[in-house]
Formats: C-alpha cells, structure tokens, sequence
C-alpha cells in the first residue's frame, strides 16, 4: 500500500511512520525542510526508506510542485497541537489543513484517514462515546474548537461519497514497555510542573482525572485503521487508556522524587488568585487559562469501535507504567526537582 502521510516529524507521524515502513508499506511524507527532524526514536534514521516532499498543509494542494500517484491512502496526522496558538492559526493548520487533505484525497480517489483528538468532545465530563464532535460546544481552547470543525468537514465528506475514519487520541504519553516517548511537550509540561514549588496551590475537583494513552496503543489503533478502511469507514474511534488517570494519584507518584515540592488540590471555591505570590501567580496567569480547566474533570473515553473491529482493547495504565513515564523524563534529563 502506498501511503501518504502528512505531520511525519511529529510525535504521532513519526512513530506511525516506522510501523508503516515495518509493516512493507511505501510512504510518501509531506515535510517541512528537508524532512531531517523525523522525531520518534524508532525511525528517525529512516527518512531514505521514505519519499519525502516539501509541503504546507495550509496551501492548495499542500503546496506541492509535483504531487505524487498512485496513492491508495491519506493519513492526515498534521496539527499544531500548541493551546496558546492563535484562533488564525488553529483556523489555517487544523481546518484549512483538513480542508485540503479532503480535497486531495477526493482527486486522488483514495480514503482518509483523519487524526483528530478525544478532545472535541470540549468540556463534556463522564463517559462520552464515540459520537460526532459539536463544533458548537463549548471548548477549552482554540485547539480542541478547531479539532472540532475539522472533523465536522470530514462528516460532510463522507456525506459526499468520500471513504473517511476518524481516529481520537486522548492524551498522548510514553510507551507502556518503558515510558520512552520521542518528543516531550504538552501536558509533559504539567508534569513537571506538579512537582515544582511554582504551581503550589490549584483549583481541581477531587475526582480530578486526565485521559492518557501510552503512543503505543496510538500507533497500534491508527495502523489497525490504515489496513483496513473498509472496516473503519465512518468510524470515530477513541484511542485512550481503559480509565482516566487520577490528578491526586499522579501528584502522589510525583511526590515520592527527591527534590519535588508537588502541587496542592483545593476546592475551586476556595481558590483565591489574589493570595498568591507573586511568581505564583505569574505561573497560574501563564498556564491557567490552557490547562485549569483539565482539572475540574474527569472524561472517561468510550467506545468500542477498536476492539469490535480489530480486536485491540483499550490498554490499563496502573501507577508502575505511569512511574514508568516520568522515570524516562528523569532519565533523558526533562524532569529534574533537586
């Protein structure tokens, strides 16, 4: 099958890169540059087992001189995945980008693989299945609202005759194996952050909880997808973890490293911005408004559509496998409290 794939230097790109490549597939990757900074660990040096092509998601035609043929799928992996982005910005990459890979996939007569996020379901709590995405709700930031609308482009394809799946990672953290991951950056970053003296105290619900999933599973359900669109045709599949991990279990895990100083839970009415230190405050100013409002819930991701049809059960994160992750933050020097 020859594939072409867009958003290769990104974490999820790069690791579906290397199983494409694994599996005996052709990979054609739409690149910024010359395509050196392919990011996963695992294939990172194998950018010459791959045609690749300079491009913008944001232009006509991903701004190709020459495109390629014979394509028999489209992955769209492509985002800025960055919360403070700019609603210009979110609007261009995260829709226009989708726009012009339906557009492509539609010329060349091939499916769609779209990768969106758990995410569009906006400040939705408990369980919430795989149904479509409202880009009407209310969201936490422009990147989930244009995940959204992105999707909501894919619908009206498929309406239109196009072969499209949807696939909805939560949030993406290391290997269960060993907690390896090849970029570290979003929520990594609150991580860290949880066990710093900056963050003190946090408005959080008690049964606080983040939907995590180890990259792993990512790649094991958008390889599932890609090999059998047939089967995924109209498909929104959640790629989560079994259950949302707990905000005080990750803070009690934290907590046990030498040198941290781990965040402290309140009760949302008994936060007071205004008693707290003035780095403190420069720290809640920054990083409120992207991630606050993670800490007053608690989604439990649904869905049976991987298992049912190719057999992959959504994966148990325990407290080993996520000490497993911040002790490969540790190890690659990201993490440091002393």
């Amino acid at each position: 099958m020859h594939v072409f794939l867009t958003g290769a230097t990104g974490l999820v790109g790069g690791a579906l890169a290397g199983a494409l490549l694994d599996a005996g597939h052709r990979v054609t990757a739409l690149v910024r540059g010359e395509g050196r900074d392919v990011l996963d660990m695992d294939s990172r040096d194998r950018i010459g087992e791959m045609t690749a092509l300079q491009g913008d998601v944001a232009q006509p035609g991903f701004g190709m001189a020459e495109p390629p043929a014979d394509i028999d799928l489209l992955i769209h992996c492509a985002a800025t995945v960055d919360f403070a982005a700019s609603d210009a910005v979110h609007e261009a990459i995260n829709v226009g980008g989708t726009a012009q890979a339906i557009a492509l996939a539609q010329a060349w007569g091939c499916p769609l693989l779209h990768v969106s996020t758990a995410y569009v379901c906006g400040r939705a709590d408990g369980v919430i299945g795989e149904e479509p995405a409202d880009p009407q709700a209310r969201f936490t930031n422009g990147y989930e609202a244009s995940k959204a609308r992105a999707e909501a482009l894919v619908e009206a394809a498929r309406g239109d005759g196009l072969v499209a799946g949807i696939a909805r990672p939560a949030i993406i953290v290391g290997r269960l194996s060993d907690g390896a991951i090849a970029r570290i950056d979003g929520f990594h970053h609150l991580f860290r952050l949880f066990g710093s003296l900056l963050l003190g105290d946090v408005p959080a619900a008690s049964q606080a909880a983040f939907a995590i999933v180890p990259i792993c599973h990512v790649t094991a359900g958008l390889m599932a997808m890609a090999q059998d669109m047939a089967a995924f045709d109209g498909a929104r599949v959640h790629l989560a973890g079994s259950a949302p991990f707990a905000m005080a279990d990750m803070l009690r895990i934290v907590a046990a490293y030498p040198g941290t100083v781990p965040a402290r839970m309140i009760a949302p009415q008994a936060y007071d911005p205004a008693a707290l230190d003035r780095r403190t405050a420069m720290v809640h100013r920054r990083i409120g408004p992207q991630f606050f409002d993670y800490f007053l819930r608690s989604p439990c991701f649904a869905g049976d559509s991987l298992e049912r049809i190719a057999g992959i059960g959504a994966p148990a994160i325990d407290d080993a496998a996520f000490r497993r992750m911040i002790d490969h933050c540790v190890k690659v020097g990201f993490l440091d409290w002393r």
